[in-house]
């Protein structure tokens, strides 16, 4: 694991109070933004304002719960990283369905089942990591960021607003976005690690100068109170077994979503991330289940990890896990005051808009980026490009699947889960026929290096392997071939040489067998001087090239057998 260049401070580097307590107001004006969705839910679900205001006041003490969780990774109870959660409309089917039955009483009781669910997939993670690949990962990370940013664009342009929007409001996005850009590339101070607070700041005043805010929202910014308890349970909790299988739906789905942020924050957080680190994931998701069975019995809405808080730690520069006390205690401190609720809920959808499209790009472009580490064949082709298809295409993909079969509202209520799923499904389907382990054996007279070449290169986009690996893989194993050929070290009688590739989960393995003598592989590079006076000196070199090549090198001859296993790190 190693520090990414753009990291001031690490997971569990501890940042000065001052700087800690910038930073988790900038978290918390993040996730204090996303206060939105509560609001939009609420209103759905047909709340008031003061029943609206409680709700929010539950979702940032969950919220609070949640991230210490999340950062304490104690006792198999979460990830020991800063990870927030935030608001999700992937909850709401099951509150719709809850309203139609039981009551709204009925919705938050089974989110608690939610939980059970989430707690008990966390202990079957780590048996997916055989389908949950680095590209599946890949795509998970970018459909978070995309997901982020087009909810961003939309708001920029007004394109949920009945009278759409004026060039304005556009103009005022475009600044708050130049801010936050011109901040965190060019700003070499300390003002980089807030360049998001930065932009809201200054998209906050712009709306205030220039009308955004109208004088209703004003109104109701004043006429809200400083300090207020929310109520607790003010819904009722009850368990509703007709609700049975969405609640655990919304599970699993939470789970998935939890998984792909929390290996998009893995993948921030480490410049050499190769492969996702399972077992700390079932902690995390394990963390989540725990602080939604308090959810649950608060009256709180269920909450997904957030990729957008990720990506704005990664912005920022911190990433450290003490950040999460000092944003927690924001996050309570908002729970009790309504006033700054209110604030948050009558921030323009303009400026909100560039704080997203701003954070989207680094998950996106992560994301692309894990992806196109890895050689892919048709199989895995078909299994990252159809998903990415289904979640561009999302709206008329769940309208198709709901006309099909009623059934399906259960389990389409996310883009993301659906096309998720989707991937993970169709990563199962296609390892039906491919093997861990390949030989194949080679003519000592009719073999070139694009022979070996192929099969190797063809072998690592069937695995996923990637590119670097199989480079190196390719390499050494012609100059094996070559250091048989030209130092005799072949048998009279040997007419060919054997190649068997197998990878598991972190190496990529060739194993060359042949009847002759080993190899010299020297842990020394020749001198010049002995280049020029030792005759045995390109041998050396030879065995030396192929030793920096491959992570580790052993030779062993049985009989008159020999064998050499070249390992890479994958």
């Amino acid at each position: 694991m190693r520090r990414p260049e753009t990291i001031l401070y690490w997971t569990d580097e501890v940042p000065p109070p001052r700087i800690a307590l910038g930073l988790a107001l900038q978290q918390a004006a993040f996730l204090g933004a996303l206060l939105a969705v509560p609001a939009l839910i609420g209103r759905e679900l047909g709340l008031n304002h003061e029943q609206i205001l409680a709700l929010a006041g539950c979702c940032m003490i969950y919220s609070a719960a949640a991230l210490l969780l999340q950062a304490w990774g104690r006792f198999g109870i979460g990830a020991g990283i800063f990870l927030p959660v935030q608001g999700t409309t992937s909850v709401l089917p099951l509150l719709m369905l809850a309203g139609a039955t039981s009551g709204l009483g009925g919705g938050f009781g089974m989110f608690a089942v939610s939980g059970l669910s989430m707690i008990v997939f966390s202990f079957l993670i780590k048996r997916l990591k055989s389908i949950f690949t680095v590209e599946v990962a890949g795509l998970a990370m970018l459909l978070i960021g995309a997901g982020i940013g087009m909810i961003g664009l939309r708001l920029i342009f007004g394109l949920d607003k009945p009278d759409g929007t004026t060039p304005l409001n556009v103009a005022i996005a475009g600044i708050t976005l130049s801010v936050m850009i011109i901040c965190n590339v060019w700003v070499k101070s300390r003002l980089r690690l807030f360049a998001t607070m930065t932009g809201l700041g200054v998209g906050l005043a712009l709306s205030l100068a220039f009308g955004l805010l109208t004088p209703e929202n004003l109104a109701i910014y004043h006429e809200a109170r400083w300090l207020k308890l929310p109520d607790l349970q003010q819904f009722g909790w009850r368990f509703d077994a007709e609700l049975l299988i969405p609640a655990i739906v919304t599970g699993f789905s939470l789970s998935l979503t939890s998984m792909g942020v929390q290996i998009t924050a893995q993948r921030f957080m480490d410049a050499d991330f190769s492969h996702p680190d399972f077992l700390s994931i079932g902690r995390g998701v394990r963390a989540e289940g725990v602080a939604q069975i308090l959810a649950s019995l608060i009256n709180a809405l269920p909450m997904s990890a957030s990729g957008g808080a990720a990506s704005l730690a990664l912005a920022s520069g911190c990433t450290s896990r003490y950040l999460a006390p000092w944003t927690a205690g924001l996050l309570l401190l908002i729970a009790i005051c309504p006033k700054i609720i209110v604030a948050w809920l009558i921030l323009p959808g303009e400026v909100l808009g560039a704080l997203f499209l701003f954070l989207s790009s680094f998950a996106v472009i992560g994301g692309m980026q894990m992806i196109g580490s890895r050689m892919l064949d048709n199989r895995r082709t078909l299994a990252i490009g159809i998903p990415l298809l289904v979640f561009l295409a999302y709206g008329d993909v769940r309208d198709g699947l709901e006309n099909l079969m009623s059934v399906a509202r259960h389990f389409d209520f996310s883009s993301f889960a659906l096309s998720l799923t989707a991937a993970v499904a169709l990563q199962a389907v296609f390892r039906i026929g491919v093997g861990r382990r390949t030989r194949k054996t080679f003519p000592v007279a009719e073999t070139h290096f694009e022979d070996m070449q192929r099969f190797i290169e063809g072998q690592g986009k069937v695995w996923g392997a990637r590119h670097q690996s199989v480079k190196r893989a390719e390499l050494a194993s012609w100059q094996v071939f070559e250091l048989l050929m030209d130092n005799h070290l072949l048998s009279p009688d040997c007419t060919s040489v054997e190649l068997e590739t197998n990878l598991d989960e972190h190496n990529l393995t060739i194993i060359i067998r042949y009847d002759g003598l080993p190899p010299d592989i020297s842990l020394r590079r020749p001198s010049p001087e002995e280049m020029l006076e030792d005759e045995d000196a390109p041998r050396r070199m030879a065995g030396y090239l192929i030793r920096r090549l491959a992570d580790h090198v052993r030779t062993r001859r049985d009989g008159g057998r020999a064998e050499l296993r070249l390992t890479f790190r994958d």
